[in-house]
């Protein structure tokens, strides 16, 4: 059975992935606080090299959860700081430790849409990987920058290393339920997140994904649920509020915006979950 180290494995997604995969890796959890379940546990600060000492054993896979979500609560230098040193330390220590594979969540806020300062729209849609990364925050900054790092590890130790860009994640929890009904209905004021969205399980599943998944360089991949949350066809929603952008291919329906097809295709990441799995 492969050993599966998740760093941020205690919080709100974390916790999650770490229950989902714990039927098919032996997973540890590194993280500030002690998981509510059991698992092995190693207290560190990703912030902190020092702490990483703690960690013992050989792992065949890092998956770095650790991290601030958004740019909305803390100052911008706090979210840079733990984001990008927090990345440069999980692989500073999956290269002492000689770690084949590290993954990162990553986000769809790399793109620079979901926290823009100034006007900023897609070039095209759907958005795929191949579409300009241009952030205005130190959120989408810090993710951009941790990409760069994994990159950087690939080339100079062989690491293979994977970013899966995530929307907006989703938890099937009451706490979060009532926040998502009050965003669909007043869906419009969200247009800069492109009303994408992923269901935690397939967070999950996205990772597992990953593990499985053979290369020896950095990849990534957008991993989004097939739906926009707005319950409103795609194509009105670009009419209203992106009617510049350029349409590359239809999108029918209600499908997400952002593309998640190269994680089709490469990972055969196939979401499992729509927003009445969210409610139901």
């Amino acid at each position: 059975m492969k050993k599966v180290l998740i760093t941020g494995g205690s919080g709100m997604v974390g916790k999650y992935v770490a229950q989902d995969l714990s039927g098919d890796y032996e997973v540890s959890v590194a993280d500030k606080n002690q998981p509510g379940f059991d698992t092995k546990f190693y207290r560190i600060d990703v912030t902190d090299s020092k702490t990483f000492a703690a960690i013992d054993g050989e792992f065949d896979a890092i998956l770095h959860l650790a991290g601030i979500p958004h740019p909305l609560d803390n100052p911008a230098e706090v979210v840079f700081h733990v984001n990008t040193i927090g990345t440069f330390n999980t692989l500073q220590f999956a290269a002492a430790r000689g770690v084949k594979k590290v993954i990162i969540a990553s986000s769809e806020s790399t793109l620079g849409f979901a926290f823009a300062r100034k006007p900023h729209a897609p070039f095209y849609f759907p958005i795929d990987e191949q579409h300009p990364l241009a952030p205005q925050d130190a959120y989408g900054l810090s993710k951009v920058c941790s990409e760069e790092i994994l990159k950087s590890y690939s080339r100079g130790y062989g690491i293979t290393t994977i970013a899966l860009r995530f929307p907006w994640i989703w938890v099937p929890e009451e706490r979060e339920r009532q926040r998502y009904r009050e965003l669909i209905s007043d869906y419009p004021k969200w247009y800069k997140n492109l009303w994408a969205w992923v269901h935690v399980h397939d967070v999950s599943q996205a990772f597992k994904k990953a593990i499985e998944f053979h290369s020896e360089k950095f990849e990534r991949f957008f991993i989004t649920a097939d739906d926009n949350w707005t319950g409103r066809p795609s194509s009105e929603l670009i009419a209203n509020f992106y009617s510049d952008s350029q349409i590359v291919h239809a999108i029918t329906g209600e499908k997400s915006l952002i593309s998640s097809d190269l994680a089709r295709v490469v990972l055969k990441y196939s979401p499992r979950h729509t927003i009445s799995d969210i409610f139901g």
